[in-house]
């Protein structure tokens, strides 16, 4: 998930290729582009909570502050799973489920990253609506390296709904708009495109010729 962030793919159109065979080969392998932008914001807005909530619980005060240490250390995933296993049931612990499951995921595996995902809480409040779309977001690259595009389209939009923000809003509709390319439906991936720019009228140049006149 480190790579950078990449326009809609110019030759998904070519008619010499299907479009799920294209879909994959220019999407499926680079799905997690975002790891190193998603991890810089996750931290950022748990540190964020952290203050704010000044829990003067002595468990949570250790939780996040053994979650702190593996964010600013970049630890690996056995640290993040030993937080939520030791810390259950704390804030922490929560933000330290998506950690794994972020980190299971850029390693590749599927398995545990989808298991680790699926049990994230849904946070309260703006930072934690973002922490909950990124969630989503990594549900639904998940669901596309299972080919389970309807899945997919589920998580996405699940994961539109729950964040606005525009960095997160315009990356899960323009994956939203490459799954339903590639399950032939045109007209859905239009409208998703058009909801970009009616939402943030400054992108309307960046996707101008996605969207038929």
């Amino acid at each position: 998930m480190a790579n950078k962030v990449q326009n809609p793919e110019t030759d998904l159109m070519v008619e010499t290729k299907g479009k799920l065979e294209i879909f994959f080969d220019n999407y499926g392998n680079k799905l997690l582009w975002g790891l190193v932008g998603i991890t810089v914001i996750a931290v950022a807005i748990f540190l964020v909570v952290s203050i704010m909530n000044g829990s003067s619980e002595k468990r949570e005060n250790t939780a996040q502050a053994a979650l702190t240490v593996a964010l600013t250390t970049e630890a690996g995933v056995e640290e993040y799973v030993a937080i939520v296993d030791e810390y259950e049931g704390t804030k922490a612990a929560n933000t330290a489920v998506y950690m794994a499951g972020a980190e299971y995921l850029k390693a590749g595996d599927l398995a545990n990253a989808k298991l680790y995902l699926e049990k994230y809480a849904e946070a309260e409040g703006a930072a934690g609506e973002v922490i909950n779309g990124l969630v989503y977001t990594l549900r639904g690259d998940i669901a596309v390296e299972e080919n389970d595009l309807q899945t997919a389209v589920e998580l996405f939009t699940k994961a539109m709904e729950a964040s606005d923000e525009v960095y997160t809003y315009e990356n899960n509709a323009r994956k939203l708009a490459l799954v339903y390319v590639a399950m032939g439906d045109e007209a859905k991936a239009q409208q998703t495109y058009k909801a970009i720019v009616e939402k943030y009228p400054e992108l309307k140049a960046k996707y101008a010729k996605y969207i038929a006149e």
